[in-house]
Order: C-alpha cells, then sequence, then structure tokens
C-alpha cells in the first residue's frame, strides 16, 4: 500500500468488516454524512453531503443534491473516531465530529463524518 500523506491521523484504526458495519448502519438509518475527499497531493479536494446508498464487496455508493460517488475501498485502511473540522476557516471555532476515515491504496483519503462537515472547507483547514 502506498504510504499515507497524512502526517497525523484521528480516530482508532479499526479492521474492514467494522467499518463496513458502520457504512451499513448509516445505510439502514438514511444517515446523512458529510463526505471530504482529498487527493494525495491534497491539490483535489471534493466535499458534499450524502447518503450512503450501497456499501457491500468493497464499493461504496452515494448520494446527495446534485451529487453521485463511487469508490472502491477494497484495499482501504480504516479508523474511527472524533476529529476537529474548521466550518468558518480561517476564523474558529474548530467543532469536532465523529468520523470515518478511508486510507485509500492509492494515498488518497476519505473521510465521512456523521454530522455536520462544511461544503465550504479549505484545503487548508486539514489536519496536516
Amino acid at each position: 500500500m502506498t504510504e499515507n500523506p497524512w502526517q497525523e491521523t484521528a480516530g482508532e484504526p479499526i479492521s474492514q468488516e467494522d467499518a463496513w458495519r458502520v457504512l451499513d448502519d448509516w445505510k439502514a438509518k438514511r444517515k446523512q454524512i458529510g463526505v471530504l475527499f482529498c487527493g494525495r497531493s491534497a491539490t483535489a479536494v471534493i466535499t458534499a453531503m450524502c447518503t450512503v446508498r450501497d456499501a457491500r464487496n468493497g464499493l461504496l455508493l452515494m448520494k446527495g443534491d446534485g451529487v453521485g460517488a463511487s469508490l472502491s475501498l477494497k484495499r482501504a485502511k480504516f479508523s474511527y473516531g472524533p476529529i476537529q473540522v474548521w466550518p468558518h476557516w480561517p476564523a474558529g471555532p474548530a467543532a469536532e465530529v465523529l468520523a470515518l476515515q478511508a486510507y485509500l491504496a492509492t494515498g488518497d483519503w476519505l473521510v465521512l463524518a456523521e454530522g455536520y462537515l462544511p461544503r465550504e472547507l479549505a484545503p487548508l483547514a486539514l489536519p496536516m
């Protein structure tokens, strides 16, 4: 697996099985989640609010207003726990959300947050 480019990780490492259980729970509850996807070079940052439409066989399908995503998480490493975000970057205050993080084999980083993850989250607001 490619090294994770992010210096710090938040939350506790969890198994793939536990990560898929979290995703299945979100799907069953139709919970709206914040999505933050960062390309390895941190030049590509995508944010959205979505619901999990399907999560099986290593494939995650999400859908939101005017947005959809399909991601392969077959070889991802996962962590789960609270992380800090800055909703009004560069001004404070920071907010804490409970997040499932996936570190993809490509070096990309995916954060799926329960609760609020602002759409305007700037790349500079990410933990480095």
